[in-house]
């Protein structure tokens, strides 16, 4: 029997797309302070998983990321009040409305999705329509610096977390994370670099936003300010090589209303089958010369499912108006194809604008 390509998409064993905000180094990352989580490395519960849950490449630094990849939201999708943690299906890409809002993706234009772009939007085939990506921002968390282990449940797909002194499963990163000093200082108006890593690929998009620190934390309040991309993103392939990118922006059909998000440049090669994408299988063409990969979660040099080591530099423009003071940046990846959120949350100080407000710091 020939089972058609979406029911195949539906039927995948679902996969934690993990994400780590590197630079700044993020609140998340604050188990890297504990010996059995420092340098790189991961305690011994950890072994049977032969790496660490969450790890990434630093350029030629460690890449001290700890557990940072295991904070997110599971079970959203677009329109929903609040996420179910996974007890509607988990977070496989099931095409599912988790609490019958009716919303319509505003994203639908192919060259904004990620995967799945020769179907009809909408359609029976568009199994991807209610997950977050769909409608950018739109999809509720749990807490805009993530849950620990995504749900107040394991979920499949490392939907886990390893208890410290600092968090336990199913805390909420704005709750327990404490402050973390990065010394990361940035000007009004400048460009700055920051540096994110993709554990696995499920699609969708990301978002740089600010909230004051002697605010409260919530999404309501991060989504007041939303950083505006300053220019193309650069990406680390596997080897090492940094190349520039033709970022995708997207500002239609976003909240904020008008905000700008990026799609993630990193093609998928899991969920593809032959014919879909323009180049060799893939699901739109890779930023980088790529031969088709096998199937299965594998990496390559600039494409993948289940990556350590390709990692996303992106340059953003501070927002002049803001006072100088305290702020907290807070990270958000909308994925596609998992009804799955990642946040991490970093300090960083905010000076008066340079006398150059295009200095790159």
């Amino acid at each position: 029997m020939i089972v058609p390509c979406f029911l195949l998409a539906l039927f995948v064993a679902p996969a934690a797309a993990h994400s780590s905000l590197i630079k700044p180094k993020p609140r998340n990352a604050i188990d890297s302070e504990l010996p059995e989580w420092h340098g790189g490395i991961a305690p011994y519960e950890w072994q049977p998983h032969n790496n660490t849950p969450c790890a990434c490449r630093n350029g030629t630094d460690v890449c001290d990321s700890a557990q940072t990849c295991l904070w997110m939201s599971v079970g959203c999708t677009i329109g929903c009040k609040e996420c179910d943690g996974g007890s509607q299906g988990g977070a496989n890409p099931n095409g599912k409305d988790r609490c019958g809002s009716g919303m319509k993706a505003t994203i639908n234009d192919p060259k904004y999705r990620t995967i799945n772009r020769n179907v009809t939007a909408g359609s029976a085939e568009d199994w991807s329509k209610f997950n977050p990506w769909r409608a950018p921002g739109s999809a509720p968390v749990y807490d805009p610096c993530g849950r620990a282990g995504g749900s107040f449940q394991p979920t499949p797909g490392h939907g886990e977390f390893t208890t410290t002194k600092y968090a336990k499963f199913g805390d909420l990163g704005s709750k327990v994370l404490p402050k973390y000093p990065t010394g990361t200082v940035w000007a009004a108006g400048s460009v700055v670099e920051t540096m994110a890593s993709f554990r696995a690929n499920h699609g969708g998009g990301y978002q740089y936003r600010l909230c004051p620190l002697n605010s409260e934390l919530t999404e309501t309040c991060f989504q007041e300010t939303p950083m505006p991309f300053a220019d193309n993103s650069r990406l680390m392939l596997s080897n090492g090589t940094i190349i520039q990118l033709q970022s995708v922006f997207v500002s239609e059909g976003t909240l904020p209303v008008n905000s700008t998000w990026q799609m993630l440049g990193i093609p998928d090669t899991n969920h593809v089958r032959p014919g879909i994408g323009p180049k060799e299988g893939f699901a739109f063409t890779p930023p980088c010369y790529e031969p088709h990969l096998p199937g299965g979660l594998s990496e390559g040099r600039c494409s993948g499912q289940w990556m350590n080591n390709i990692t996303m530099y992106d340059y953003l423009r501070v927002p002049e108006h803001l006072e100088p003071g305290e702020y907290v940046l807070g990270f958000r990846w909308d994925c596609e194809t998992s009804a799955q959120i990642w946040q991490s949350c970093a300090d960083i100080t905010i000076t008066a604008p340079h006398s150059d407000a295009s200095i790159l710091v």
